[in-house]
């Protein structure tokens, strides 16, 4: 009789080519954990070496679970397992609360194949009798995929450890020939290149020690032991995995997310166990990248959604749908929270197949103008949920793939908005949350066997159907404009947005001030730099001594002090015109921008220079050579008599100022007093209109049918009272409105007082928003250089580590492999900094010299400084001074700041083009011979955006300083001006105190 015979490709096909990727091939892994009652289940990646660890801390298995459940296919011994008596259940020596078994097929484990082709499983039970010894298996996957060959002629060698110790490399070896031996006798089935290809594989596993290996993952960052280490040595117990060497699609699954989205394996991964509920979640997961600059956490349980997140959205739903699919819960609108009922009517009355379930989910206004958040939960839950925003489904705790993906809309959420966004109101990105579902009471929502959602079934079709009703009937009774209960949503929208036209509006005309003071000041500039103020008084000043030359020759006394007191008022008017030049008073109430403050700051800076040291002096010469011509020849009386004239003049000037400004004032007044008693004349002559056509409309209605008296006599009420209500709310905003006004007025209080105060704090939130919003930004762009340059840097990295060898034995390539590492390490500490979520580099602090920076200057600027004929001088002060820092640093501030040099060099130095590189008792000195800065650039061209350069960012100055403060170094121009050499310093903040202290 003929017997059915299985191929060891039906393994690799019910395996392998049953998931969809690596990571949701980690996710069963994380399944199986669970079932095994683990608490922690915790991945390690090794990139270089291509080695990927999985290790639990459940009850793990003996040898016989070895051999007769892990390597037997489609075994029955968790088939029913959620329907059975658990009085008998083995949950591990905590007795961890009762389970809901996620595998039942028994072909979840061969979803390991998929990452790499050799597998190392090393597992230790513990029992009620005790522990078991360790058992460790190797299984070669690629075997299982050569055709022609039958699953019983592949052998997978087993082997015991006792007394808790753990395998060597060695022995690992000796378990690797079993294998090797195994392929040989089957080499005549196997193609030749893919023997090779199995040869190659299986030499890499004994490289594996999983002794040293395990001492090595249970070290903290400091190097010393982990509290609560994931071993299977001593007295540990549970099942790893070390599977070799891993597809490189494992890379790209990591590596893939740009522009804010999460990647493959963060989709896959992230909220293994449900962080969203109240309770603690059953199993903790983590997966960290060794990389060869640090080791970065990948499904943080801070990168997802958590229960405290719900505080921070505009809409709230949750509640219970039960087993006719009715949800009952709450629902909040805008914080106001009412309870709802919503019937699944498709349902026609009938029992739902799917089985009841819970449902929780939150949403936040895609516009910031119509969120009640603050701007900084708006941005923080905002770029969460872009990351990770969906609805997930989580069954007894656990994650069922692949719902809550950015890409899966299983319930075709976006699709009813592009139809129609005022009708569909919800956004699948905008939302977070999850549908609760368990075992016993959801039984008939089946997953496939290749993990990629439910089975399309009865079940499934009302599960779905529901949810969508649900959707959609929140959309009609709260988020449309008709919507019956929609007065919650519509009266919130139309607030927040009008406070925010208020606010733009104010804002309009604040920045409107802000630009006349801008200009003013910036004039102000231009004359101070093109020294106006020096230039006009030299002009008064030799105009002035023409004239009292040309009027010493009039012989008549009288004509002659008629004539000088004309003269020293026009030339006394105009010195004051140019007092009155840097005589600039802040309009009352005006709330300047950060960099208008420094420009305000600055301004007062130059004015006092101006005033002291040229318009001081030119007054008391104009009055002094006034005063030499009148000697002798204008009497006392006289000169007394014509400053009187002045002063009365001057008075004159200023009282008919005031006059003019008081008129205009009592002007506004009158208008203001108008425009009010009109407002109030239209409202109440229309509310009378409006009432008598509802009295009307009763007259009419009860005649017709007087049956319906008390309900149209209560809707006529309940209109009269809405008329009332929004005309009472009118009139005492603008009462309240007149009496604020007034009080203010009598203590000298202006609306631009109180608007400065309001508006002072606004500007500094919104130039916070501001920043973050250009560093995201600036993430967004460096993620996609930064994914490039990371990819690239690995063969970069991996060469370097090789190069270092022959490095250290060769004195000439030592100093080329140390200029190439300060190379990588600049570029790649900038790609950092840029990267607000960067990863931070783990370089150690070294001694450098201005000898070698000078020489790394050279090397970097070669080009540059031959094609513009420029040169680095350097003093022996420079070359001597030495600091202790992350070299990388103090050389990236270098070169942007010579970077800079070279740039103005060229643009505008007209000799010879000299940077000058010198060092002072606290640091470096780095100048240059080009144009100055000015004086109120001296702080602002160290804010982030900043520039002067045309096409430049902004970003350089701003981002080497940052670094530099890091770091414990200042970065700061100490000498600046117009017809000044720039001069910056770089120097350590211990040294810049000690000077302090000291002076």
């Amino acid at each position: 009789m003929t017997q059915l015979r299985v191929r060891a490709r039906a393994v690799d096909m019910l395996g392998r080519q049953q998931i969809a990727g690596i990571p949701n091939a980690i996710h069963e892994l994380f399944k199986n954990a669970h079932d095994a009652y683990a608490e922690r289940v915790e991945v390690d990646y090794f990139r270089r070496n291509r080695v990927l660890v999985i290790r639990d801390d459940g009850y793990g298995m003996t040898r016989h679970d070895v051999e007769n459940r892990w390597l037997t296919l489609g075994t029955e011994s968790r088939v029913n397992a959620n329907n059975e008596d658990d009085s008998d259940e083995w949950r591990g020596p905590k007795n961890l609360n009762k389970r809901a078994i996620m595998g039942e097929k028994g072909i979840g484990r061969l979803a390991i194949a998929v990452i790499a082709p050799i597998t190392l499983l090393m597992s230790r039970a513990s029992r009620p009798d005790g522990l078991s010894n360790l058992v460790v298996a190797l299984v070669h996957w690629g075997l299982f995929e050569q055709p022609g060959l039958d699953v019983s002629s592949i052998d997978v060698p087993v082997e015991e450890f006792t007394g808790g110790t753990l395998p060597t490399r060695d022995q690992i070896g000796k378990m690797a020939d079993k294998v090797a031996e195994n392929i040989d006798s089957l080499k005549k089935q196997i193609s030749p290149q893919a023997l090779v290809r199995l040869k190659d594989d299986l030499e890499s596993v004994r490289a594996i020690g999983p002794d040293l290996m395990d001492k090595t993952l249970n070290k903290n960052k400091e190097g010393a032991e982990r509290d609560n280490p994931l071993s299977l040595a001593g007295n540990g117990y549970g099942t790893h995995f070390i599977v070799l060497p891993v597809a490189p699609e494992l890379d790209e699954d990591i590596d893939g997310g740009i522009d804010n989205d999460s990647s493959k394996l963060e989709r896959n991964l992230l909220g293994f166990s449900n962080l969203m509920t109240f309770a603690e979640p059953v199993i903790n997961t983590e997966f960290r990248d060794h990389l060869p600059e640090g080791i970065e956490e990948r499904i943080g349980s801070r990168s997802f959604f958590s229960d405290d997140d719900f505080n921070k959205t505009d809409q709230y739903f949750e509640g219970q749908f039960n087993e006719n699919g009715q949800f009952e819960g709450v629902i909040s609108i805008y914080g106001n929270k009412r309870p709802f009922v919503c019937n699944w009517n498709e349902g026609k009355g009938r029992t739902a197949r799917c089985g009841p379930f819970y449902f929780r989910y939150g949403y936040v206004q895609g516009d910031a103008k119509e969120t009640t958040l603050s701007p900084e939960d708006w941005v923080e839950i905002s770029s969460k949920i872009k990351r990770c925003g969906g609805l997930y489904i989580y069954r007894d705790g656990v994650r069922v793939l692949p719902y809550g993906n950015s890409d899966v809309d299983w319930l075709d959420i976006e699709k009813r908005r592009t139809l129609k966004a005022s009708d569909w109101f919800f956004s699948y990105r905008r939302g977070f949350g999850y549908v609760g579902i368990s075992h016993s009471a959801n039984g008939a929502l089946v997953e496939k066997a290749g993990r990629e959602g439910f089975r399309e079934n009865l079940a499934y079709r009302d599960f779905r159907s529901i949810l969508v009703n649900f959707f959609k009937q929140l959309a009609y009774e709260f988020f449309r404009e008709s919507s019956p209960q929609g007065e919650d949503f519509r009266e919130n929208k139309i607030r927040l947005k009008a406070e925010a036209a208020l606010l733009d509006k104010q804002r309009k005309k604040a920045d409107g001030r802000r630009k006349e003071f801008e200009e003013l000041i910036n004039e102000f500039n231009k004359k101070y730099n093109g020294a106006f103020f020096e230039k006009k008084g030299s002009e008064i000043e030799a105009e002035l001594k023409k004239k009292i030359q040309a009027l010493s020759e009039e012989l008549d006394l009288g004509d002659f002090a008629s004539s000088i007191r004309l003269i020293a008022a026009d030339f006394n008017q105009r010195v004051r015109a140019l007092y009155n030049q840097i005589s600039l008073s802040l309009p009352r109430g005006l709330v300047l921008s950060k960099r208008l403050e420094k420009d305000w700051l600055a301004f007062g800076l130059m004015s006092k220079e101006i005033r002291e040291s040229v318009l001081d002096p030119l007054r008391d010469r104009v009055e002094s050579i006034i005063e030499a011509a009148t000697k002798g020849r204008v009497n006392d009386v006289e000169k007394r008599s014509f400053a009187l004239q002045d002063v009365q003049r001057e008075k004159d000037n200023t009282v008919r100022d005031l006059i003019g400004l008081r008129r205009e004032t009592a002007d506004a007044i009158e208008i203001m007093q108008s425009t009010v008693q009109k407002v109030l004349k239209d409202e109440f002559a229309e509310i009378r209109v409006n009432i008598e056509v509802l009295v009307e409309e009763f007259t009419k209605r009860s005649a017709e049918h007087p049956d319906q008296l008390d309900s149209l006599r209560h809707d006529f009420e309940k209109k009269v009272f809405e008329l009332k209500a929004n005309e009472t709310q009118l009139f005492e905003s603008l009462k309240r409105q007149m009496l604020d006004l007034a009080e203010g007025i009598k203590d000298r209080e202006t609306l631009d007082d109180r608007f400065a105060a309001i508006e002072a704090r606004n500007q500094s939130l919104e130039e916070q928003v501001d920043f973050y919003s250009d560093y995201a930004q600036l993430g967004m762009s460096v993620g996609i250089l930064q994914h490039e340059f990371l990819n690239a840097s690995k063969g970069i990295r991996q060469g370097m580590a090789d190069l270092k060898p022959w490095a250290d034995r060769n004195p000439p390539l030592a100093e080329i492999y140390r200029r190439l590492r300060y190379f990588i390490e600049h570029l790649d500490g900038y790609l950092k900094a840029l990267d607000p979520l960067g990863r931070r580099m783990h370089r150690s602090t070294v001694e450098i010299s201005g000898e070698e920076i000078f020489n790394v200057l050279l090397n970097v600027f070669s080009a540059q400084l031959s094609d513009g004929d420029i040169e680095i001088i350097p003093t022996f002060e420079f070359r001597d001074f030495k600091v202790v820092c992350k070299s990388s640093v103090v050389l990236g501030a270098f070169i942007n700041i010579i970077d800079n040099s070279i740039y103005w060099l060229n643009s505008r130095a007209a000799d010879a083009k000299e940077i000058y590189l010198d060092a002072d008792s606290r640091g470096f000195l780095i100048s240059n011979n080009g144009p100055g800065i000015e004086e109120r650039y001296q702080e602002r061209i160290f804010e982030f955006g900043e520039t002067q350069k045309v096409g430049g960012r902004g970003m350089g100055l701003a981002i080497s300083r940052e670094a530099l403060q890091k770091e414990g170094f200042e970065l700061e121009l100490v000498q600046f001006g117009i017809n000044k050499k720039p001069v910056f310093r770089i120097s350590p903040m211990d040294i810049k105190e000690e000077k302090g202290s000291e002076e």
